[in-house]
């Protein structure tokens, strides 16, 4: 048996946690409309944002964009973070590890190029706000974020015999990450873009050529 004393307790804990969980609901849903906006004209412009912008669009106080995100520069971080999120999430997919290093590798680079082709903001963050000195800095963070995964999965492939020891995983994982990037960004610049199974092709020529296996 319980008693009243217990009961009333829990049940006023339980208030209490519904209503906490409301208010970060709400000030969730809040963070979200402002970071929507800033996207949209990030996409829309030339890269560049105020705060004073970005609070008029998501119909918020300046100072309530400044309470959730501290500066500017800490709301494109946030959207930065955001989006590499979303391509880890991508590229770091489970795949049937039984599969041929190649084959399954492959695949990876063929979803990467799908995501970043697609994705609405991959065109402005991998383009013009990489060149910008307030987001240089996070954006470099998640590049060698890139790079130390490769470099994992390249040495995960050596073990398994799927590429020969001669090849230094450091050196390789870096070349490929940033022949990836770049070939990857101009392809989205090009009008028409490359059908994404060419460009697939084509980049992975130069992974395979770096790691000296087979296409």
């Amino acid at each position: 048996m319980v008693s009243d004393e217990g009961t009333g307790a829990g049940t006023a804990a339980g208030a209490g946690q519904g209503r906490a969980g409301g208010r970060t609901d709400r000030k969730l849903l809040r963070a979200a409309k402002i970071l929507a906006a800033a996207e949209e004209i990030l996409r829309e412009g030339d890269g560049a944002l105020e705060m004073s912008q970005v609070a008029g669009k998501a119909g918020v106080s300046v100072g309530l964009a400044y309470h959730y995100f501290g500066s500017k520069a800490g709301m494109l971080g946030a959207i930065i973070d955001a989006f590499y999120d979303r391509y880890n999430h991508v590229v770091n997919q489970y795949i049937d590890p039984d599969i041929a290093w190649r084959v399954r590798e492959r695949q990876r680079l063929m979803a990467a190029v799908e995501f970043l082709y697609n994705d609405p903001m991959a065109p402005v963050i991998l383009g013009r706000m990489a060149r910008t000195s307030h987001v240089a800095a996070v954006e470099s963070a998640r590049h060698e974020e890139m790079i130390e995964m490769a470099i994992r999965n390249i040495a995960s492939g050596i073990r398994r015999g799927d590429i020969g020891a001669h090849i230094d995983p450091a050196i390789a994982g870096a070349a490929i990450s940033g022949a990836i990037r770049s070939g990857i960004m101009h392809a989205m610049g090009m009008r028409p873009r490359p059908d994404p199974a060419k460009l697939t092709h084509q980049i992975w020529g130069v992974i395979a050529g770096a790691l000296d296996i087979e296409r």
